[in-house]
């Protein structure tokens, strides 16, 4: 749940329990779950996708407030994500979009969670099993249109959708596909996929058995497919004020929730030839000053093949040198210490985020690492405390 200090003593006891920390902006977040709610209108659905933990913003702390700002449901990908909500105290709907072995039900019905179906061998286990406790399950169809990931083949669902739809111990709540280049500026195989869907629907409504609820969209398609919002939609990655990709920008309304920050450690002068951390890969050129950061790898700051490049200090650029450790990172502050600049033991460094002018954004740590600002963001790991702000 979300925590009912204030903010400012939240950032106190996170900064007191270790001195990195993410900040997590709630307004931000409600900014842009109003922004979605205004491209889908009030009578769709909006599933807010909490997986991975909330894209590493945290799930605990992300769901409960992005119902409280507008979401309806929530989506994950796994089951044990969907039961530590429900510990948390969440009790909104919750559908898992992942694998889900059929000898789980009874733990799907313990918790009041939807799950994804996609194969009648599955569907059957999991109507045997909420028929010997005596309850319905909430079911939604999975349909492949052309990801070739999970789902029935559009040809096959409407056998697997009457089984469905007519087996007493499931409820045929919903249906759905996903979209997999929604997020390219060409959307002539995302417009493909969505014909597929939409026949398949109509087909289905011909036959009696359209489930109430069809989804589609994702993040990208929510703001580059209007066609596609259907029912519901399924948004992750912009309910986090991030870009889908770099051929579909986060639209500028949409603002960044998270920061990551840390305190320095220590700050060392080193000899010219001095070493800095395992192996002595990187010698000091010269006379150096180096701060000692207190985050590593086992944060989600990648030790290699590629590393962040550079982190804020005092509002400007210092270079990460010397290998990554599991706690650790080091910046040369050379420069800004012979420019006047005092640098100093709990200075801020800011890993993503502003600061004073200057800023280092999810996209910016992936175009480094050469990655995608999901993968950086979902692998901040769980040690880092999330303090909301």
């Amino acid at each position: 749940m979300v925590a009912t200090t204030s903010p400012s003593e939240q950032l106190r006891s996170r900064q007191a329990s270790r001195p990195t920390w993410l900040e997590i902006d709630l307004a931000a977040l409600a900014n842009n779950i109003a922004g979605l709610r205004r491209r889908i209108g009030s009578r769709r659905l909006l599933y807010a996708v909490v997986k991975a933990n909330a894209y590493g913003h945290g799930a605990e702390l992300i769901a409960p407030a992005a119902l409280e700002a507008g979401a309806d449901r929530l989506a994950v990908a796994a089951v044990n994500e969907a039961i530590s909500l429900r510990q948390a105290g969440v009790r909104a709907p919750i559908l898992l979009l992942g694998y889900t072995p059929p000898e789980l039900a009874e733990t799907l019905l313990e918790y009041d969670l939807a799950v994804s179906v996609y194969e009648t061998r599955a569907a059957l286990g999991f109507a045997e099993a909420a028929a010997r406790c005596g309850q319905q399950l909430t079911v939604h169809l999975k349909v492949d249109t052309g990801m070739h990931r999970l789902g029935i083949d559009p040809a096959g669902a409407p056998e697997l959708c009457k089984l469905l739809s007519e087996n007493a111990s499931l409820r045929l709540e919903g249906i759905y596909t996903h979209f997999s280049t929604a997020d390219e500026a060409n959307k002539e195989y995302t417009r493909m996929q969505l014909r597929r869907f939409t026949s398949l629907l109509e087909q289905l409504t011909r036959a009696g058995c359209r489930p109430p609820v069809a989804h589609a969209a994702n993040s990208a398609a929510t703001v580059d497919l209007p066609e596609a919002h259907l029912d519901a939609v399924r948004c992750g990655i912009l309910l986090y004020g991030l870009s889908p990709s770099d051929e579909v920008p986060a639209p500028p309304e949409f603002w960044p929730v998270l920061s990551w920050k840390a305190r320095i450690a220590q700050v060392r002068r080193l000899d010219p030839g001095e070493p800095v951390s395992y192996g002595n890969a990187w010698r000091a050129p010269g006379p150096r000053t180096v701060a000692v950061v207190p985050v590593g790898y086992a944060d989600g700051f990648p030790r290699s093949p590629r590393t962040w490049k550079s982190v804020l200090i005092g509002g400007r650029q210092a270079p990460v040198v010397g290998r990554i450790c599991m706690d650790h990172a080091f910046a040369d502050v050379t420069e800004l210490t012979e420019s006047g600049l005092p640098v100093v033991r709990d200075d801020e460094v800011v890993l993503i985020g502003e600061q004073q002018g200057a800023a280092i954004s999810a996209e910016d740590a992936a175009a480094r690492l050469k990655t995608n600002n999901y993968e950086v963001a979902s692998r901040l790991m769980a040690r880092l405390p999330r303090v909301a702000i």
